[in-house]
């Protein structure tokens, strides 16, 4: 009966507010011009009408999201603007019990206007990266050798070849703590879960790995996932105090133990939370920012 219950409190902490069946599509648009008038340039920034059809500057590609119970068309901010093909501008469909996989299949045969369409099942990326490295001057950008980014450390040139990495860089580069500093984000063409899982085992280096959530200005009015995107709370594993990089809009934090017993909370003051009253153990941190979005971090306590 204990494990029962230690489980469902687990999955009531790590279960977010539920979407429905909205699905999504990560879009590569052909006109690479770096400015807001590519051709499939959406119409809307945050604010479509319900039942609005002009979704973009495109009349082809409306045609093709028209009846499909799009809800969002949305320019993609939280990728960087290059891909294998150079600089790249990157787009989101949001729809609602929608075939996502057949309207992908529909965008990408428009290939005029679409360079690639892929299909998502959650608000995940297709191809971005976000982690964190164990030694700061271990795993620095060196250059490129035929488009693949390289490192100081021949493991990591190894799986950036593998799985084709094109950009990796550092996600916090104008700050000076040496936790933020090595974090980096990085893009490929390849399976990020595939990706991921060996980056997961190359643990003498990689501290840890985590799938990007897409962030846009529609999506954000759908999934309270991405507006906790830019937020870090390190260390992890933490001994004393823990720091949370942007706290921005956070309204409350509480801290939960492996059980499911609220064991802190505050309402004021994000930077820091003073963890060394706990046991060690396994916590998860809740976050809920002035929109009542919440988001759910385990922690490690030394």
């Amino acid at each position: 009966m204990i494990k029962k219950i230690t489980f469902i409190a687990i999955l009531f902490l790590f279960t977010q507010i539920s979407f429905g069946q909205e699905k999504y599509i990560q879009i590569e648009m052909v006109d690479q011009s770096p400015n807001y008038d590519f051709v499939g340039y959406p119409s809307y920034y945050y604010d479509m009408p319900f039942g609005a059809t002009d979704y973009s500057n495109d009349v082809g590609l409306n045609t093709i999201l028209t009846g499909n119970n799009v809800i969002a068309y949305d320019y993609i901010e939280s990728l960087p603007n290059v891909s294998e093909n150079g600089y790249a501008n990157w787009t989101l469909v949001i729809c609602d019990n929608c075939d996502n996989n057949q309207l992908a299949a529909e965008l990408n045969a428009y290939s005029s206007v679409i360079r690639n369409a892929y299909p998502l099942d959650d608000g995940l990326a297709h191809n971005q990266l976000y982690l964190g490295i164990v030694d700061v001057n271990v795993g620095t950008v060196t250059g490129t050798n035929n488009g693949i980014v390289t490192t100081n450390d021949a493991g990591l040139n190894a799986l950036f070849t593998t799985y084709n990495v094109y950009f990796y860089e550092q996600y916090y580069p104008s700050f000076t703590d040496p936790y933020l500093l090595s974090v980096y984000t990085l893009l490929c063409d390849c399976d990020v879960n595939l990706l991921m899982t060996d980056m997961e085992a190359y643990s003498s280096v990689i501290n840890y790995v985590e799938r990007m959530g897409l962030g846009s200005q529609m999506l954000l009015s759908v999934s309270p996932e991405t507006a906790f995107t830019d937020v870090v709370l390190y260390p992890n594993p933490v001994k004393n105090t823990l720091h949370i990089s942007k706290t921005t809009n956070i309204k409350s934090l509480e801290i939960y133990s492996i059980q499911g017993q609220v064991m802190l909370t505050q309402k004021n003051h994000f930077e820091t939370v003073d963890m060394s009253q706990l046991q060690s153990g396994l916590y998860f941190v809740k976050l809920t920012d002035s929109a009542n979005r919440s988001k759910t971090i385990k922690i490690a306590k030394n």
